[in-house]
């Protein structure tokens, strides 16, 4: 794979307008962490917990925490216990933390975060005594309000980024005679039932999956956003505009009425649909690039699957910037406070944002780094699909800011519950209907906030969606 595209991106990230970009500092995080000098801290070993549901990575990451314990844990005192959940993952971190009973630190939800950080739940990564090397190496102008930073600290930190495409089973499209990708969404529900309709039973055309509420974000909403020109948030306008995507919903729905979404969608969680579709019972897919990694090592998959672009709404193309998503790793849950030594908190997570760490993880398809600094030091990754996630079109591509959600308070259901709840059929009401009414609710909320709280989620004026 061409490392130069990767990159690219980064380095223009840092030169399109102060919204987010990476940290100039020149020392690897990883200097140190061989694990060749220091002394044996003998039997006074102090625990360090922390909670995932990074499970598409857990391989890699068990044999980095299992070689951590056995090295610079033991000269240094710490031995990492990490945890990775399932779907039950937002239930358990919630109450978790409400019982201040929970990890050390523990992955971050956009969806719940800065509700967890107004509960005080999550601390600054500032409390942990000797945290200053990590926060050194990224630069607080450019990291986002109401994602990393609220309040004026910093309370998380960007590891990766994350794109989108479309991933579609060839073996199923020679099956029903369809030589050529969809381009559109009228197309992805046309291919869909020729599928559904010539695997008799054995396959179907798409997949959804209602339990896992961030699909619907990141496989409806974050992949069309080079045909909306937003999120179902629009940073430019500062403005809720699920509506928009009523043309992609409405062929969603039409998949459902024509019978083409493997059954079982409206209680089936993501690992499930991915694992259907790895066992090439599906035909097309919206994937993110993590899912390279589902598709190689967490459900290995059986077909000959083929990264394609997303499909637009209609024939006319893309008329906006493919949106990626900055994705923080970990957080301080406020449990760690009442730690012996703070500072062994703080070297475990400056340890999992490791260069050394998140090189192995890119060269395996797992991670696009944020920090350009960290591909330096890799080689080209030869993972399947991961060149497609992995390479931007000079000048096409923008970095998405924080979404207001967690803090406002509006009437109603969340929008992954509205959209759960319209595409397993529970209104009575059309979905254009619906949609219109989540946009009403959810700016309803923003109008309750203060001009200065509003305008951090309001892009810059050199913030262009539109494409070159």
């Amino acid at each position: 794979m061409k490392k130069k595209a990767v990159v690219l991106l980064l380095t223009l990230m840092m030169t399109a307008g102060a919204v987010v970009g990476c940290g100039d500092a020149s020392t690897s995080i990883g200097k140190g962490f061989s694990g060749d000098s220091g002394e044996d801290a003998g039997d006074d070993v102090q625990v360090v917990t922390v909670w995932s549901d990074n499970a598409h990575e857990q391989s890699i990451r068990d044999a980095q925490v299992e070689e951590f314990n056995n090295t610079i844990g033991k000269q240094e005192g710490i031995k990492i216990e990490y945890t990775v959940y399932g779907s039950d993952y937002a239930d358990v971190i919630n109450v978790a933390l409400m019982a201040n009973d929970g990890p050390d630190l523990f992955r971050p939800s956009s969806n719940t975060f800065a509700k967890y950080v107004s509960a005080g739940y999550a601390v600054p990564i500032s409390d942990l005594e000797g945290s200053d090397s990590l926060l050194s190496l990224y630069d607080k102008d450019e990291l986002l309000v109401g994602d990393q930073i609220f309040d004026d600290k910093v309370y998380t930190l960007p590891y990766s980024l994350q794109s989108y495409k479309m991933i579609v089973n060839k073996d199923l499209f020679d099956g029903a005679g369809i030589k050529v990708a969809p381009k559109t969404w009228n197309e992805v529900r046309e291919d869909a039932k020729k599928i559904t309709e010539a695997s008799n039973g054995n396959a179907y055309g798409y997949f959804l999956a209602l339990q896992s509420g961030w699909t619907l974000d990141h496989y409806i909403y974050s992949v069309a956003s080079a045909s909306l020109g937003h999120y179902g948030y629009d940073a430019v306008s500062g403005t809720y505009r699920y509506s928009d995507g009523l043309p992609i919903i409405q062929n969603i729905m039409g998949m459902i009425e024509d019978g083409s979404v493997f059954p079982g969608y409206e209680n089936m969680d993501a690992d499930t649909a991915r694992a259907q579709f790895a066992a090439g019972k599906v035909g097309i897919v919206m994937a993110a690039s993590f899912d390279v990694a589902v598709y190689t090592d967490q459900f290995p998959a059986t077909c000959n699957w083929v990264v394609c672009d997303p499909p637009s709404i209609d024939g006319s193309g893309y008329d906006y910037k493919e949106m990626v998503t900055p994705v923080d790793l970990l957080a301080v849950a406020k449990k760690s406070l009442e730690a012996k030594d703070t500072s062994k908190i703080a070297r475990v997570l400056e340890w999992f944002y490791s260069d050394a760490n998140l090189v192995e993880m890119y060269e395996q398809g797992m991670y696009l780094p944020y920090r350009k600094e960290v591909l330096d030091l890799a080689s080209d990754s030869e993972v399947k699909g991961w060149e497609e996630f992995a390479t931007f079109k000079d000048g096409q591509f923008i970095v998405r800011m924080a979404d207001p959600k967690g803090v406002i308070s509006y009437e109603g259901l969340s929008a992954r519950e509205t959209l759960a709840k319209l595409l397993s059929g529970g209104y009575s009401e059309d979905a254009a209907t619906v949609l219109h009414d989540l946009d009403a609710r959810l700016n309803a909320g923003l109008s309750a906030l203060d001009d200065a709280t509003l305008n951090e989620y309001v892009a810059p004026s050199g913030y262009k969606v539109e494409r070159d």
